[in-house]
């Protein structure tokens, strides 16, 4: 009996030492080395040649070369989905030839290099906690590395564990963060631990086309549809262009309902809107104030004299008159009186002169008192 329980017990521990090497997923486990974390990079056979190369311009070698520190491991395959990505934000902006890592300042690298490094030793067993632990970069930037539980054989959870790094984003949401999670972790070097994050994982999380391609993060500007507005044709007032006040639109009144769009100018149900142009035509724009403008990207099919039918309701008399690009005024005042009602509705006649092509078209507001529907253009 006594036998048969030493032997129970060894195959017990037995199966524990096996579970506990499988816990982590670790393509080929190393538990140590006895190099710094620099050289382990640079002995595997160039897997890491970006990586470094980037080390190098940041002057963090001898950080990793004599300092105790973690090192949550971005793979050059990550390095070279950030630079596609970020040159893929370039052409969709309209500046079509390619960066390389040269074209990147040291010092984006050089910030984003430290957010996967940590002072002292962060072990996968540290970072047991339910809700992970919070954890400072480098530079100070707040990250957060939790366990996880893959998914397998169609199973929630039922997959091996991995940790997962994640950028906080300066926030403490967590559905504000970045995640990235490991491929090896626990690899003791001369100077700290390694873990090495997976290849989908993309450089930066999602911060390098932002600091390395300011314009990329410019409010969005142009057609609100995605496509011109055509002239001869209907243009309604709701649909005016993305982007930010002072380019789009100028309003003094950001206040008014946001039935429709919820940047500054209001927009409310029309009760005589629909949408035969857009969904826009089912709304109008209110809470005008005098000297408000909105803007449109027109294309224009010929250049000439025009008609304007412009739809207004409101208890007071306004002023309306049409200007295109740099202020240059294409109307005169067209007046818009009173009607009796915020949506008693009527139309207002004027003439513009318009170039052909593609233009900004500017709906100038010069005396308020008025709901704006839509406009309607017809060549003369």
């Amino acid at each position: 009996m006594k036998k048969v329980l030493i032997l129970m017990l060894a195959l017990t521990g037995l199966f524990a030492c096996k579970k506990g090497m499988q816990d982590f997923r670790n393509a080929k486990p190393l538990s140590a080395t006895d190099v710094s974390t620099y050289d382990f990079l640079k002995q595997q056979g160039g897997l890491y040649d970006t990586l470094l190369l980037l080390i190098d311009r940041a002057n963090l070698a001898d950080t990793l070369k004599s300092e105790n520190v973690t090192f949550f491991v971005p793979q050059d395959n990550s390095i070279q989905a950030a630079i596609r990505n970020l040159n893929y934000t370039r052409q969709r902006l309209g500046d079509n030839n390619n960066w390389t890592l040269d074209s990147v300042p040291v010092k984006v690298w050089d910030s984003l290099l430290r957010r996967y490094i940590l002072r002292g030793n962060v072990t996968a067993d540290s970072l047991r906690y339910a809700d992970g632990s919070n954890l400072v970069s480098l530079y100070g930037r707040e990250m957060n590395g939790k366990t996880v539980r893959t998914n397998a054989s169609g199973v929630v959870g039922a997959g091996t564990t991995v940790l997962q790094y994640s950028d906080k984003n300066e926030s403490r949401f967590t559905r504000d963060w970045s995640q990235a999670y490991t491929q090896n972790v626990d690899i003791k070097t001369k100077n700290g631990i390694v873990h090495i994050l997976e290849e989908r994982h993309v450089f930066g999380f999602t911060s390098l086309a932002g600091m390395a391609y300011p314009k990329s993060l410019e409010p969005a500007q142009g057609p609100y549809l995605g496509y011109p507005l055509e002239i001869p044709g209907i243009v309604n007032a709701a649909d005016y262009d993305e982007g930010p006040t002072g380019i789009a639109y100028r309003v003094s009144n950001s206040n008014g309902n946001k039935a429709y769009r919820q940047d500054g100018p209001g927009t409310e149900t029309c009760s005589t809107g629909d949408t035969q142009v857009s969904p826009g035509g089912l709304y109008n724009v209110g809470w005008t104030s005098d000297g408000d403008w909105l803007r449109y990207t027109v294309t224009i099919k010929e250049a000439g004299d025009y008609k304007v039918e412009i739809r207004t309701a409101g208890g007071g008399d306004g002023i309306i008159y049409l200007t295109v690009d740099d202020n240059q005024r294409v109307s005169e005042d067209i007046p818009t009186p009173s009607t009796g009602g915020w949506q008693t509705w009527r139309s207002n006649f004027g003439t513009c002169t318009l170039p052909e092509g593609k233009h900004l078209l500017y709906v100038q507001i010069k005396r308020a008192n008025l709901n704006l529907h839509r406009l309607i253009f017809t060549k003369l």
